[in-house]
Formats: C-alpha cells, structure tokens, sequence
C-alpha cells in the first residue's frame, strides 16, 4: 500500500533561552520563519530568494520539501484537493507553550513532525537550520537561544517517554559543543504498518475513544465548514491529508479501496458527550495583516462497535494534523483509547 511507504518522524529540540525576550503565546509562526529562513540559506542555490515559488524544484531540496510545486502527472482527483499548494514535508507543534515572557536561561521545546524519506534523510541539515536560527535570533523579537538536544521520538514516547538523541551538548574545550549520537532512518522512522500492529494490543473490539483537540481544528466537511466535532467529518480530514502526504512525500496515493472502508465505518461512530467549543487568535501576516485564527478545542467521547480499524490513521494524524494551518501547529490532536 501507497501509505505503508511513506515514513514518519518526530523531532523534539530542547532549547535555552541566552536572552530574556516578549514572545507570542502562539509560536508556529515565529517557529516556522525561522526554520524556513535558515533551511533556505542552506539548500536553496538561485542567487536571490524566489518570492514566488521555487524556481528550480529540480534541484533544490528546500523546493521539494518545504513549498514542493505540483505534479502533471498526479489524478484529477489529487490536483483538486491540492489546489496551489501541495503541502510541505514538515508540521510545526510549540507543545502548547503559551507563555509570554522567556527569561534568560529559561529551557523551552518544540516538535517538528517530518514525511517522506527525503526529509528524514535531511535531518543533519534541518537541525543545523534550527541551532543557527537559534542563536541568530528567531522572529522580530530576535529570540535567542542555544540548542542543547535533539531527539527522535518514537510513536509510543507520549506515553513511555521514548527517545533517541541525535545530537547533545557536549563539554569540549570548557564549552558546550553539540555533538552528534549515531543513529539510523530505521530507528527514527515509524510507518503506518507499525500503527497497525499496535492495534495488536487490544485482542479485544475497542468500543469507545475520545480525541483531545489540542490546537484550533478548522475543517470542511462536504464544502461547509464544521462547528461540531463529528466524527465523520474527523476522518474526512484525516483521510484527505494522509492521501495528500503520500501522494506528495510518499510512493502514490493511498488508493479508494483502503481509506473508502475508513470513511464507511465512521459514518457508523456515535459523539457521546462533547466538551468542545470554538476559539483561536490573532495571527499576523505582511501579506494579510491581522486576522483571526479559530477552530475546535477541548475534548470528544466517541463510540462504536470497534475503533481497532479506524486508529492507525488516528494515531498518524496525531503528528500530522489535520485542517487549516497545520503546518503551524494548529489541527493538533490526541487519542485515548478508553475501552
């Protein structure tokens, strides 16, 4: 299968601030400038920045990952999903720091979500993009910071706190130096197959899960935007972006004949109980100006006859995300299995 392909990683980089600075409580944007600014000095080869699209996704390697262009050669059905922007090999996650003030000294994190072969195998370049942005200063508030770690986290580390590090600071000539572990794409890589053999876990039909909505979720379902969160309209969304990343990072489209029977058994799935509601925030763009970010937040019990089919995609999404602005942080999501 086309999606079985497509490998998964999760980088997570622990940070220290050298200067205190005013940030913004929500630091996807601030995160994903910095890193797109220092991934292009490092990959793109034109002479002056391309201000509208990679001009030679050929060769340059921020083009394909970071604002990869269309394909001719793609379905119908593909280019009309991906509109303009087939979406980039990465999504950004500040961990739902929301704090407003980083006094110097002050640890802090992200997560970095990566798709494809190509960008796991950039790994050495993208943590070199985020140590050099760092230090420079990250967004107007020229944010500085150190990189003291960067890990791999394995699938299940939300609930066993598993990791690999990649690189550590090290003491070297009586200063810190970031000095790199030996690792394979191996070990940092997950896939969907993994996911389905964690279901193994449950001999049993799972009859009820509930997801967590951690950062605004805005989607359609069938041209209308969502205001509550039901299930179907869920799995749309998730099944569109994990049909998107394969067909884009992967080795083809996920085919019909194996997300069709997703969409058919969440149509089945009942919302028990709902503690969700809309809210967001100001985002601010030279393009745009100021306008408002909003989606759905809090949590949802759902139950059916047996969720066992439905959560390897589920549990994909959660470092995927799903709807509008995910590249930033936002359409965040956790599974919990309750019985």
């Amino acid at each position: 299968m086309a999606l079985e392909a497509l490998p998964f990683a999760r980088l997570c980089f622990d940070l220290e601030t050298l200067e205190e600075a005013d940030v913004p409580p929500y630091k996807g944007d601030l995160l994903r400038m910095a890193l797109l600014w220092w991934l292009s000095e490092l990959w793109c080869p034109m002479p002056t920045r391309c201000r509208h699209g990679c001009r030679r996704p050929d060769v340059c390697m921020f083009g394909r990952l970071c604002s990869p262009p269309v394909d001719p050669a793609w379905s119908p059905q593909i280019k009309r999903l991906v509109g303009d922007t087939p979406p980039p090999a990465y999504a950004l996650w500040d961990g739902q720091d929301r704090r407003r003030r980083i006094a110097a000294g002050t640890p802090w994190q992200f997560e970095l979500a990566l798709f494809g072969e190509m960008a796991l195998r950039q790994v050495p370049s993208i943590v070199a993009a985020v140590q050099e942005g760092a230090e420079q200063g990250m967004g107007r508030v020229r944010w500085r910071s150190r990189l003291r770690r960067a890990s791999a986290l394995r699938p299940e580390a939300d609930e066993n706190g598993g990791a690999i590090y990649l690189a550590e600071e090290e003491p070297h000539d009586g200063a810190p130096v970031l000095t790199w572990r030996s690792y394979t794409l191996d070990e940092i890589a997950f896939r969907y197959g993994q996911m389905v053999d964690r279901v193994a876990a449950y001999p049993d039909p799972v009859s009820s899960i509930s997801l967590r909505f951690l950062s605004p979720v805005k989607i359609k379902e069938r041209g209308q935007w969502v205001d509550e969160p039901r299930f179907s309209a869920i799995m749309r969304a998730l099944v569109r972006r994990l049909r998107l990343l394969s067909q884009v990072h992967g080795d083809g489209e996920w085919p019909q004949a194996e997300y069709g029977p997703l969409l058919d058994l969440a149509e089945t799935v009942r919302l028990e109980h709902s503690e969700v509601y809309t809210d967001g925030y100001q985002r601010r763009s030279k393009q745009s100006g100021t306008y408002e970010i909003e989606g759905l937040l809090g949590e949802a019990w759902y139950a059916g006859n047996d969720f066992r089919p439905l959560l390897p995609a589920l549990w994909l999404g959660q470092w995927a995300h799903i709807g509008k602005n995910y590249v930033i942080g936002n359409g965040r999501y956790r599974v919990l299995v309750n019985g």
